[in-house]
């Protein structure tokens, strides 16, 4: 056997294998030293493929493509810089349990360390963030070829799905000739096994009595079956953007980032005293006040974590189980009875909805544009929202409670939101909110939707630098705020919209948002610029007067 066929034998093989257990896309990014593996994914008729010219966007790309329904996907690059270039996009697959398959080509050992172009070492890079990693030997001719390539695809596809469930990586030095036997399609025999979601079942759960207060975060595992739970009259349900449930379950509450920013002493003490348990599950939600709540109260709490590992922020629980999480809940909840404390939670939540409802119309500021845009936009479309403000914003705005939300929490970055929104966008229609510096930080993968035609709307807040800044600390430092934090940017992004073939609207004020506008098909971009300072202002002045409504409530 010449290497050309032993080449085509482990690259050929190793793509059948990642389909076997699952791998159906595979985002690609141009290069040589891939050649062989790139090929091979484009033969495979299971293999749905994507091309992204950029490693760090094509990485992000992945994440949104595997972020619903936690499908392994693959992202395949040439060797060099290319593989450091996918080092955030791993990092955030690690950290929100992706099953992120990170395909990496290489130069052969012997052009390593030598001065030969293109050549760093890859081997173990991503080690602070993949469940698993491994090194191919260069292509020969051994019989055991085939067999290391099942071995090493049946450990790592142990990471796919399950309570360690993340991201894994191949590296694959290639010898030259690079190019395979493309008429080796008989190397492509494999059937995809079905993926059958793994059952933990912790053994020493204790029943609990009384009222509780169940705190959602985003989880892997669809909690829909928690539904007659969760609605329990003794069950207050607090939910995270990010859990989609929140759309489905009665009386839940969304809105707990306005009561716990705005509870004093009397409601704390009224919590302490008349709530028995408090039950966390999932990823931490995104509201500070609610997770300041959590450090503060005397409740007894229990965290359920799908995943071994285990996140006990914002503060140790008393009890954790990890395992499946509809399995254990139904198990720890006793009884069930109306309690008085979840009315009154349930009447405060809707007073806030209420309140905003009724006088959105007085604020001209980016929260009044995400309450107008929640509104006016399909339940069919879904929202992608960038980190800092749009996430809190849709928070504290969201009233109608109707669409599904995703985001990048994981590591929380403003980087690659574009990217994600887009692969989640392969599968249905997106709207993404943004801001002007995390828009600028991934504009080229604006390319995608041209690229593989995808239905996208972008609204980019263009208040000229880093709003999420003006509401910490660093703000009352006047003299240098505005260099190293509130980064003025002086950008127009219609020139962006032209340059990927978007359709461009500049909005001036609330009431050219129309509801054709939000909901047309194709890509295109609307931009609204608004004034850091009047948004800061705006946001307390809200605050302020919800206070009043909390103080009142009867706790």
């Amino acid at each position: 056997m010449s290497y050309t066929e032993a080449l085509t034998v482990q690259t050929f093989s190793i793509i059948d294998a990642l389909y076997e257990c699952g791998m159906n896309e595979l985002v690609i990014s141009p290069g040589s030293r891939s050649t062989p593996l790139a090929i091979a994914a484009e033969l495979h008729d299971g293999i749905k493929t994507y091309i992204h010219p950029d490693e760090r966007g094509a990485g992000y790309f992945a994440v949104g493509l595997t972020k619903k329904r936690r499908q392994p996907v693959g992202i395949l690059c040439t060797s060099g810089t290319a593989a450091a270039n996918y080092t955030p996009a791993v990092s955030e697959a690690g950290l929100s349990h992706l099953p992120l398959i990170v395909l990496t080509s290489d130069r052969p050992h012997e052009l390593k360390n030598v001065g030969a172009p293109q050549a760093i070492e890859q081997n173990n890079m991503y080690s602070n963030f993949v469940r698993y990693q491994t090194e191919l030997p260069i292509a020969d001719t051994h019989d055991s070829a085939e067999s290391l390539i099942n071995d090493k695809v049946l450990q790592a596809s142990q990471y796919f799905n399950g309570i360690n469930m993340g991201p894994v990586h191949f590296n694959i030095p290639v010898r030259e000739p690079i190019m395979p036997n493309i008429e080796r399609l008989d190397l492509f025999k494999r059937r995809q096994k079905k993926r059958v979601p793994a059952m933990t079942l912790p053994g020493n759960i204790e029943k609990l009595t009384g009222t509780g207060l169940v705190i959602i975060g985003e989880t892997a595992e669809d909690l829909t079956p928690l539904k007659p739970v969760l609605e329990q009259g003794n069950i207050i349900t607090v939910f995270d953007p990010r859990q989609n449930l929140r759309t489905d379950v009665k009386d839940e509450i969304v809105n707990h980032d306005m009561m716990f920013s705005n509870f004093g002493d009397k409601h704390r003490e009224y919590i302490n005293r008349n709530v028995d348990f408090i039950i966390r599950i999932g990823e931490p939600v995104t509201s500070k006040q609610t997770n300041a709540f959590l450090k503060q109260t005397t409740v007894q709490q229990y965290l359920i974590s799908e995943f071994q590992d285990i996140k006990p922020f914002p503060v140790t629980p008393d009890e954790t189980y990890v395992g499946t999480i509809n399995e254990i809940l139904p198990r720890l909840i006793n009884d069930d009875f109306k309690s008085d404390v979840k009315e009154r939670f349930i009447k405060l939540s809707k007073d806030i909805h209420n309140y905003i409802d009724t006088n959105i119309e007085k604020f001209v500021d980016e929260g009044r544009y995400v309450y107008d845009i929640i509104q006016a936009t399909d339940e069919a479309r879904t929202f992608f929202l960038s980190s800092s403000m749009p996430i809190r914003d849709f928070e504290r705005y969201d009233t109608r409670v109707t669409h599904d939300v995703f985001a990048n929490r994981g590591a929380n970055g403003i980087d690659g939101v574009i990217s994600s929104a887009l692969g989640i966008g392969t599968k249905e229609q997106v709207t993404m909110l943004i801001g002007d510096v995390s828009m600028n930080h991934d504009i080229n993968s604006l390319l995608m939707a041209k690229l593989e035609n995808i239905d996208f709307t972008v609204i980019v807040f263009n208040n000229n630098g880093g709003n999420i800044f003006s509401y910490l600390p660093q703000y009352a430092h006047k003299p240098h705020f505005e260099r190293l934090f509130g980064t003025p940017l002086d950008l127009n992004f219609e020139h962006a919209a032209k340059l990927y073939d978007y359709e461009y609207v500049h909005i001036e004020n609330a009431d050219e948002l129309t509801k054709d506008m939000l909901n047309q098909s194709g890509r295109q971009m609307i931009e609204i610029k608004t004034d850091r300072e009047h948004n800061l202002e705006s946001h307390n002045e809200l605050k302020q007067q919800l206070k009043t409504l909390v103080d009142n409530a009867e706790f």
